[in-house]
């Protein structure tokens, strides 16, 4: 993925996390679709050191991103409007990965 600026991206993914107003109630489900989905985004940060990401990785963190969205029960407005910034600061393109506001 040499036109994604990685940095931008695992940052704005991040941001989009903390950002997100929380609609659920329980916190077990917070912990296992939020909290371990992000401490997994920052894994895959980690892992991958200087190298480019690979569009596996990069659809492995939007997927935990998705997964943050399902359990924090954000609107599909929302998302869009987060997938859409994801792919403007980064350069992650949404359509080769297949990925959308779900």
């Amino acid at each position: 993925m040499t036109d994604t600026d990685k940095t931008a991206f695992f940052s704005a993914v991040l941001k989009t996390i903390a950002s997100t107003r929380n609609h659920g109630i329980d916190q077990d489900e917070h912990t296992r679709g939020v909290v371990e989905p992000a401490a997994r985004i920052r894994a895959v940060e980690e892992e991958t050191g200087e190298r480019p990401l690979t569009s596996g990785e990069t659809g492995e963190v939007l997927d935990l991103l998705e997964t943050t969205f399902r359990t924090k029960r954000t609107p599909d407005e929302e998302r869009e409007y987060y997938l859409q910034y994801i792919e403007r600061v980064s350069g992650v393109s949404r359509a080769s990965l297949d990925v959308s506001a779900r």
